[in-house]
């Protein structure tokens, strides 16, 4: 299939899907949502409070919260040790650290249960709204393999900027392969997803751009919704509505495009599968 003829199946699923691909959407967005207002509770708000209670009594602004005529001045002479002495003392605990971490891990997790959901819709195989919790069974491996995956993609990049995006692109395949193939080893999927990737990357890479003003919208439109203040306990909410329409398009897309992917023989056994994109 091309990628036009990939996004149209897309979009024809969330017509025709049932469970209706947007439906569990909202229930992931609702979680995503909830998610961000903890993470906001347990460090974000207590950190902005923190850096406005430090400045202000380091004489940065004045009564009505503006920044002092002498404020260049002032930053000369500041003290940077007493700063991040009384922020680590006044800003979030070690224990709220270590919950928002456990919540970006919950998330994380999540979204591969969504990853999962999409798979079974293109399959017609017991997809269901408890398919988001489905990456639970495996929660250590899932989280290990991004770890993995963040380090190669680290190294590469501290040798040049374009070493690293060809990484992410690389090892891209790594997480479906997990899931779909729990009998393998961390290690084994990022090694396949190198070697599915291989020709590929461009392509993908190509696929993405496809998304990218549908992307741009909904960051305007958060960002505008922001500025309006149109927040739920501090974390604006806008552009979540956009995602609900726009993430199973594009998981649905990228899942297609992984089983086009593995359905063809592998480099070397017989014509390599080249899709129109």
């Amino acid at each position: 299939m091309t990628r036009k003829q990939m996004k149209a199946q897309a979009k024809s699923l969330m017509r025709n899907s049932n469970p209706k691909p947007v439906y569990v959407t909202i229930v992931y967005v609702v979680l995503l949502m909830a998610f961000a207002v903890l993470s906001y509770k347990l460090v974000n708000e207590a950190m902005v409070n923190a850096y406005s209670s430090i400045l202000n009594s380091m004489g940065i602004y004045d009564a009505n919260g503006f920044l002092v005529p002498d404020v260049f001045d002032r930053l000369q002479n500041f003290d940077y040790d007493a700063f991040y002495s009384a922020l680590m003392r006044e800003g979030p605990t070690p224990m709220s650290r270590l919950l928002d971490l456990l919540l970006s891990a919950v998330e994380v997790v999540i979204g591969a249960g969504f990853v999962i959901f999409t798979l079974r819709t293109i399959d017609g195989s017991g997809a269901s709204y408890w398919n988001l919790f489905d990456g639970f069974a495996m929660f250590f491996r899932i989280i290990w393999l991004y770890i993995v995956e963040g380090i190669f993609i680290f190294l590469w990049a501290m040798l040049f900027f374009f070493p690293g995006i060809i990484a992410f692109y690389r090892y891209r395949m790594a997480i479906y392969l997990l899931l779909e193939h729990p009998e393998m080893s961390v290690m084994d999927c990022i090694r396949e997803s190198k070697r599915l990737m291989k020709g590929h990357k461009w392509e993908l890479f190509v696929f993405d751009l496809s998304f990218i003003g549908w992307a741009l919208l909904i960051g305007f439109v958060n960002g505008f919704g922001a500025g309006l203040g149109i927040t739920l306990l501090g974390v604006s909410v806008l552009g979540y509505v956009g995602y609900v329409f726009l993430l199973p398009y594009m998981d649905l897309s990228y899942s297609l495009y992984y089983r086009q992917l593995t359905a063809v023989p592998a480099s070397g056994a017989g014509d390599e599968w080249t899709p129109e994109l």
